[in-house]
């Protein structure tokens, strides 16, 4: 899963801290390897202005679905 939010979104980074945890996030991922989940707070961004982010958020839902 990628869990994708602004900083200034209606959901709190603790909380989408908080999810991506759950599902299994957050490890030292250079010791463990990375989790299958990924989180992205894009700066700048509300929940509604999320889709004017497209040149930041493309590359990294292709990598994610690369991976």
């Amino acid at each position: 899963m990628l869990l994708v939010l602004g900083d200034s979104d209606i959901v709190r980074p603790e909380h989408a801290v908080e999810m991506f945890k759950l599902l299994g996030g957050g490890v030292p991922g250079d010791l463990t390897g990375l989790p299958r989940c990924r989180l992205a707070i894009l700066p700048g961004t509300t929940h509604t202005s999320i889709p004017q982010r497209a040149e930041w958020l493309a590359p990294m839902v292709d990598e994610f679905l690369d991976a």
